[in-house]
C-alpha cells in the first residue's frame, strides 16, 4: 500500500548482494537507478559502500545500537527492557546505558537478567549483551551527555528528570525518544518518523533517511555584463596567476574593444 501511495510502478523481489549489484549496474530484466537506499545484512552493507560513487547512498546501516540516557528518576525494569529490545535483533547489535545513579544502573542488570530467562531470543540477546552490551556510570549529567554525543548511537532515549533539556545538548544521534513512555519500539513500528537511520558512529555526519535524500540542488550563475565589468579583471588575475589562459580569455573577450 506505501509504494502504491508513494506512486512506485513495479517491485522486484530480489535481495541480498546480487540486488545492490543488479540496481547499481542494471540487468536485462532490472533497470540500473540513481540511488539506493535503505537497511540490509553485512553483505547488502558492503555492496551498497563497494558502489557508492556509481550509485549514490544513503549511508552505511548495521548493526542496530541502543543508547539510553538516565538518571536516578528512571524506572529500572523500563530501561532494561528497552535496551534488550535491541539486543535481540543480532549477536552483533549494541545495548548500552549511560547513567549518573549507580543504584540504577545495578537494578537494571538484575532487571536484564530476568527478563533474559522468559524472552524467545534470549540466547541471542545474552550474546549481544557479552559482546557489545555496557552500563557506564559518568560523574554527572553533562558527562553523560557527552559520552551519548561521542557514541553517537543509532537510536538515543533519554529518560531523565528534564528530557527536553538534556535534549537540547544532544548533537549525535539518529533517532532520539524522549521520556519513559517513548520506548524505541515506538519508532519502529508506529511513530511515524523514517527509521532508516545511522549506526555504527556514523550519526556524527549522517542523518535518518528523508525526502531530503531523494533532492538534489543546482547552483545557478548570472551576471550582467555590468555586474560581470566590475570584477573581471579580478577573475582575469586569478586564472593568470594558476596559468590558465583559456579560463582568463573567456573573461576578457567579452571586454575586447
Amino acid at each position: 500500500v506505501a509504494a502504491k501511495e508513494a506512486g512506485a510502478t513495479v517491485v522486484y523481489k530480489v535481495g541480498g548482494a546480487q540486488a545492490i549489484a543488479a540496481l547499481a549496474y542494471g540487468t536485462e530484466s532490472i533497470p540500473k537507478v540513481d540511488k539506493i537506499t535503505g537497511p540490509g545484512n553485512i553483505y547488502v552493507a558492503l555492496a551498497k559502500k563497494a558502489v557508492y560513487g556509481h550509485v549514490s547512498i544513503d549511508s552505511i546501516a548495521g548493526p542496530s545500537e541502543i543508547l539510553v540516557l538516565a538518571d536516578e528518576t528512571a524506572n529500572p525494569r523500563y530501561v532494561a527492557a528497552d535496551l534488550l529490545s535491541q539486543a535481540e535483533h543480532d549477536e552483533l547489535a549494541s545495548a548500552i546505558l549511560v547513567t549518573t545513579s549507580q543504584e540504577l544502573a545495578q537494578k537494571v542488570s538484575l532487571e536484564t537478567d530476568e527478563f533474559i530467562k522468559t524472552l524467545s531470543r534470549g540466547e541471542i540477546i545474552q550474546k549481544s549483551l557479552d559482546n557489545y552490551g555496557h552500563i557506564l556510570l559518568a560523574d554527572s549529567l553533562e558527562a553523560a551527555i557527552d559520552t551519548a554525543n561521542e557514541i553517537a548511537s543509532e537510536h538515543l532515549e533519554i529518560v531523565t528528570k528534564d528530557p527536553f533539556t538534556v535534549m537540547t545538548k544532544i548533537r549525535n544521534a539518529g533517532a532520539i525518544f524522549i521520556g519513559e513512555y517513548s520506548s524505541e519500539p515506538l519508532g519502529d513500528y508506529f511513530a511515524g518518523p523514517n527509521h532508516i537511520l545511522p549506526t555504527n558512529g556514523t550519526a556524527k555526519f549522517f542523518s535518518p533517511l528523508s525526502v531530503d535524500d531523494f533532492l538534489k540542488k543546482s547552483s545557478i550563475i548570472s551576471y550582467s555584463r555590468e555586474a560581470l565589468e566590475v570584477v573581471h579583471l579580478d577573475i582575469e588575475k586569478f586564472a593568470q596567476a594558476e596559468q590558465l589562459t583559456a579560463h582568463a580569455n573567456s573573461i576578457k573577450v567579452r571586454f575586447d574593444k
